[in-house]
């Protein structure tokens, strides 16, 4: 590592050598020398402490790593765990010695003298943080991490984009591993000075750029795809060294328009809690993952197994939950092969999301889906029991409101879904399974805003019965009337034709319409039925609600079919 300038690894207790008086960068910049006194001073309140492991949220960069440091200095280890929700600190303190407290503790000279000994040194194999990620079942589970797996990969990340002159802006959080790595670790050993906490606002991140442009830094940007893709074309950027994203893929255009717009490499770091960094990729130059030094791939199928010196048993193999397809540069993602998903980079188990929601005596099942859509958010579909299904939009308002506040009791607001969707069962193929083409349909409105809001069909005494709702942002509901949103009419006369060459296949050319009937208005969020019925003329439709029949007629087609 001698070549590496500043770099000292983390068993050398880098933030413990002598740093350079010269502190050009404001508050709220740390310099990893301005650490030790509060280092200290936790040392000093832990003397009468239990040892084991310790709580330790912190959203401060500068208090969150001083706390930190002392834990590992006196011997003990910080759970990290990944939210401040009440539910979830009352649940791990079941399994710490204590919760270190919101404001460092100002121990007597005293203490203080008491210290006398050393910092004690950090034993590889020694547990430094237990973090939590979600498991298979859908439960949290606890992931420790000891002293040579970080180090080993602080190393590997050292050699791969040194910090000389280096100044680190992190947007993300240090209670998970990447930003506890990048935005914290890092700097530290690196001996550069570190910022975090308000940089999430991308005017907080563009004043940190040019401040460390001002001071003659060199700029290290470490972000997540749910920032980079809401990075504001008006604000003036100061280029950084190199943009750092992880936590789910970044999309295509976003990378592309991330390096226009900062100027700067936009790597992107591919991994999880369980096994640390597993490769990286500059999406711009190539769309393939390239395995970090010293990581081992092995491919069967689609699946991928590694061996790593960041896994917790360094020389066994572990299969990773992603689907791949192997390159010559190293693999490419084909999307994950369990049901975990990531969501703003948080990590979340829709298994776990769904049984949750299943506690509610209104709800029967529910299924979560990743949308793929560019603000990353999930959509879910809720089989809802009967007598219960919303049939206007104050209702699915207010039901869609109660299930985000009941959701919001064990998850964080980024990872509940957006997209709701009420059916009274869930669609299964004729196997008996789930049917996922059936889930996806219904956000195809989402994505084409004329369509309605479809919700399945079936058949029954020789007509089709399609539910429906209509969407709020639905094209048409636009200019029509200036204060009275509806459909208009000519729109569900569109709509039942669609929907009759679908059911029917080839109808032939459209004829014309009879016994055209508009009863009552269609308004926005109202759930309603659309039947049709093949006649040897053309197709009957009528579209009826809660409230009666909106509209009925007959389209007719010509007889004779157009030719492919």
């Amino acid at each position: 590592m001698d070549s590496l300038g500043n770099y000292q690894t983390l068993m050398q207790l880098p933030w413990r050598r002598v740093q350079a008086a010269s502190r050009p960068l404001p508050v709220p910049w740390c310099y990893p020398d301005q650490l030790r006194a509060d280092i200290d001073a936790w040392r000093a309140w832990l003397l009468t402490q239990p040892m084991g492991r310790w709580l330790l949220i912190e959203p401060e960069p500068h208090a969150f790593t001083a706390a930190l440091l002392a834990l590992w200095e006196s011997g003990r280890s910080a759970v990290l765990p990944g939210d401040g929700r009440p539910q979830t600190l009352a649940r791990l303190q079941l399994s710490v010695e204590g919760a270190l407290p919101s404001t460092r503790p100002t121990p007597s000279h005293a203490a203080l003298s008491a210290l006398g000994r050393p910092p004690l040194s950090l034993e590889p194999e020694s547990e430094a943080v237990m973090l939590y990620t979600s498991g298979s079942t859908g439960n949290p589970l606890m992931q420790p991490k000891c002293f040579r797996q970080l180090a080993s990969e602080l190393d590997c990340q050292a050699e791969l984009w040194p910090m000389d002159n280096g100044a680190v802006v992190s947007q993300v959080s240090h209670q998970h591993i990447y930003g506890l790595l990048t935005g914290i670790l890092r700097p530290l050993c690196h001996g550069v000075p570190f910022c975090g906490a308000e940089n999430r606002y991308p005017e907080a991140m563009a004043e940190r750029l040019a401040e460390a442009s001002r001071a003659g830094f060199a700029a290290h940007l470490i972000s997540s795809p749910a920032q980079l893709s809401r990075l504001p074309d008006h604000l003036s950027w100061q280029a950084p060294v190199r943009v750092f994203s992880s936590g789910a893929p970044l999309a295509e255009d976003d990378a592309k328009r991330c390096e226009n717009l900062l100027g700067a490499p936009v790597i992107e770091i591919y991994g999880s809690t369980e096994t640390g960094g597993i490769a990286h990729r500059r999406q711009t130059l190539c769309e393939a993952w390239t395995p970090l030094p010293s990581v081992e791939l092995s491919f069967v199928d689609a699946t991928l197994s590694l061996r790593s010196p960041f896994l917790t048993a360094p020389t066994e193999w572990w299969q990773q939950s992603d689907n791949v397809e192997p390159c010559p540069e190293g693999f490419r993602l084909l999307g994950r092969a369990d049901r975990l998903a990531k969501i703003a980079g948080k990590r979340i188990s829709l298994n776990a999301l769904e049984r949750h929601l299943c506690q509610l005596d209104v709800v029967d099942e529910a299924h979560c889906l990743e949308l793929d859509r560019r603000d990353g958010r999930l959509g879910i579909v809720v089989a809802l029991c009967p007598g219960v299904l919303p049939r206007h939009h104050a209702r699915r308002r207010a039901l869609v409101t109660a299930l985000r506040e009941h959701l919001a009791i064990r998850f964080e607001s980024v990872v509940i879904p957006r997209y709701w969707r009420f059916v009274e069962s869930l669609p299964s193929n004729t196997q008996g399974k789930r049917d996922h083409a059936t889930l996806r349909r219904f956000f195809d409105d989402l994505d084409d805003d004329r369509l309605p809001r479809w919700l399945g069909g079936c058949e029954h005494d020789g007509k089709h019965i399609i539910t429906l709702e209509v969407p709020e942002r639905l094209r048409y509901l636009q200019g029509h009337f200036d204060k009275f949103s509806l459909v208009p009419g000519v729109v569900m006369v569109q709509w039942a034709i669609q929907y009759a060459r679908e059911v029917f296949g080839t109808l032939g050319d459209f004829g014309g319409l009879e016994r055209l009937k508009f009863q009552k208005v269609l308004l926005p969020g109202q759930r309603l039925t659309l039947s049709l019925e093949r006649r040897p003329d053309g197709v009957t439709f009528a579209f009826d609600t809660v409230q009666g029949r909106h509209a009925s007629g007959q389209v007719l087609f010509t007889q004779e079919a157009q030719d492919d």
